[in-house]
């Protein structure tokens, strides 16, 4: 090498030297108090809200505003902690009342817009979620309390169309090789993931694992699919928070890896399911469509119709061979897989509308009219409206209960 070269190379070593010795010696600074985190006190609203005052706990960190809500979530690492011990023998009892009141002030955020929102110092609404998870291992062997908070934190997440957060697959070293300790992508698993150790037979986590999997290939546009190679694996690339060198959050790009007939089989593995079979088929019908593969679409969506046993999920396999069909021009298909839909769920707006656009086409002008307008003068909780929310509907029914479970 060149002297020039040698001396750039040992200026820069002494320069980067330098700085990590000045970093080493720059005191740390100490966290910060609860009087400078803003109005909200996080062990204060956990008392309210452990009594059974839960409205008006929520109420008061909706009405903070955004900078004291986002401040709130600086609080609960930093002096929730303590406030469990404070009471050891209700220690699992407020371990979930710090859980649920996290998972509602987060929804709150969700609202405002405010769900993925980062700051230099913490992150937002996933990792205050995958925080509120990690007290769980403290209330000892996984429960029915436990799983109800998971459930009602996947509609969360779900409703925000955080699928990342709930289901992460990172991609496996190049064959033959062996990354060094302390090199590679970090460990990242999401709440499911993590879940699924303490409910590993839990056929109800393995359907939202597969649902967040699957969000990743279901690309449609208004009228029709958007689909490239229906066989080909995703390699992409997705932000997570890890912990930096100096301690503190910081963002890092972590490979991801999944294949469509990967994904296809974290449906299969639950499509017998009594509980949740049918969701499962009717589900992987709709990934199946969106890939281009319809006739396994037909096959699955049809087995779902057969073992649904409720209105919502029946509605929703037939609505969608319906739906199907009036894509692919088949309006005596369409008009007959409609019309079982309605049969499931009257008056339900999206079969309706689409059943009214089949009688337009076949020249029934005068069915279509009375059909629609009968159907648009009464409410209607259209399960094909939040289909792709997954069960964020069920988030308010969710929160009762463990509220209900928290008051015992």
């Amino acid at each position: 090498m060149p002297r020039g070269g040698v001396l750039v190379v040992t200026l820069l070593t002494l320069a980067v030297a330098t700085a990590a010795a000045d970093q080493r010696q720059q005191p740390q600074k100490p966290p910060p108090t609860l009087a400078e985190l803003g109005p909200l006190n996080a062990p204060r609203l956990l008392d309210e809200y452990l009594s059974g005052r839960f409205d008006s706990a929520a109420q008061t960190v909706r009405a903070a505003g955004d900078d004291a809500a986002r401040k709130l979530r600086q609080q609960w690492a930093l002096f929730v902690p303590a406030w469990i011990d404070a009471d050891e023998p209700h220690r699992a009892q407020r371990i979930l009342a710090a859980a649920t009141f996290a998972l509602e002030t987060e929804n709150i955020r969700a609202e405002r817009g405010d769900w993925a929102q980062t700051t230099p110092d913490l992150c937002a609404g996933p990792c205050v979620v995958s925080w509120a998870y990690s007290l769980f291992e403290q209330r000892g062997k996984a429960d029915d309390a436990e799983h109800a908070w998971l459930m009602a934190a996947i509609s969360l997440a779900e409703g925000v169309r955080d699928w990342r957060s709930l289901h992460r697959y990172v991609a496996p070293p190049a064959a033959n090789t062996r990354p060094r300790p302390g090199t590679g992508p970090p460990p990242v698993r999401g709440l499911i993931d993590v879940a699924l150790d303490r409910f590993p037979k839990d056929a109800g986590l393995r359907l939202h694992q597969a649902m967040a999997a699957a969000s990743r290939f279901m690309v449609t546009v208004e009228g029709g699919r958007l689909t490239v190679d229906p066989f080909a694996p995703v390699v992409a690339s997705t932000n997570v928070m890890v912990t930096g060198p100096s301690g503190r959050p910081q963002m890092a790009l972590v490979p991801r890896y999944e294949s469509r007939d990967e994904t296809i089989e974290l449906f299969r593995a639950v499509q017998d399911d009594p509980a949740v079979g049918a969701e499962a088929r009717v589900r992987l019908g709709y990934l199946l469509w969106a890939i281009d593969q319809d006739a396994a679409a037909r096959t699955e969506l049809r087995a779902a119709a057969s073992a649904a046993r409720d209105a919502d999920t029946r509605y929703l396999a037939h609505f969608l061979l319906g739906w199907t069909a009036l894509n692919s021009k088949d309006l005596k298909e369409a008009g007959t897989e409609l019309t079982r839909a309605l049969e499931a769920r009257p008056g339900s707006q999206s079969a309706t509308l689409a059943l009214a656009a089949v009688q337009l086409q076949q020249g029934d002008g005068a069915s279509a009219y009375d059909l629609t307008q009968a159907s648009l003068s009464k409410s209607d909780d259209d399960p094909w409206r939040l289909f792709l929310y997954g069960h964020h509907a069920k988030l308010p029914s969710r929160i009762t209960d463990l509220r209900r479970r928290i008051a015992r």
